[in-house]
């Protein structure tokens, strides 16, 4: 009797956290587990995060600045496995920028998003989505540098290429 009881109170728990999440969501995630290929896997993890993104947007605007924070958390490791899996797969991103381009377009798009939402906030709640900003355009500027094969810099709020040697 406990065992059924016990089974029956994991299985409400699981379907308490998975039906919080969008379905389309879920079944990105599936094709993503499922998925070998890194820039097949990059494009996944955008459309993933297209998602996310929609959530944290609508967790803000309501006010829930702690849900907001996790789902921007959970938005941002997406984003993190994608580029860190894209690195460590050794492709030329200039020869086969698949999965390279998704990516940092998303990035150079959704980080305009952030910085919009960012404005709506609270002062007191803004630090970490300006943190989330300044990650994202750490990725961008290693996605970029991996596409056109230089070496980018920061230097103030532009970038300046130099050639490596």
């Amino acid at each position: 009797m406990k065992s059924i009881f016990l089974t029956v109170a994991v299985g409400f728990l699981f379907v308490g956290t998975v039906g919080c999440e969008n379905p389309e969501t879920a079944e990105l995630r599936a094709r993503l587990e499922r998925e070998n290929d890194p820039g097949e896997r990059a494009k996944l993890a955008v459309k993933i995060g297209e998602n996310l993104l929609e959530e944290v947007g609508r967790t803000y605007q309501e006010g829930d600045y702690e849900a907001g924070e996790e789902r921007l958390a959970e938005y941002l490791d997406v984003l993190r496995q994608a580029h860190q899996e894209l690195e460590a797969s050794g492709r030329d991103a200039r020869r086969h920028p698949k999965g390279f381009k998704e990516l940092e377009i998303h990035l150079r798009k959704r980080r305009r998003e952030l910085r919009d939402l960012a404005r709506h906030l609270p002062f007191h709640q803004r630090a970490p989505v300006e943190q989330a900003i300044a990650e994202m355009g750490e990725m961008r500027t290693a996605l970029l540098s991996a596409l056109m094969n230089v070496e980018l810099q920061r230097i103030g709020g532009g970038e300046k290429e130099e050639e490596r040697q």
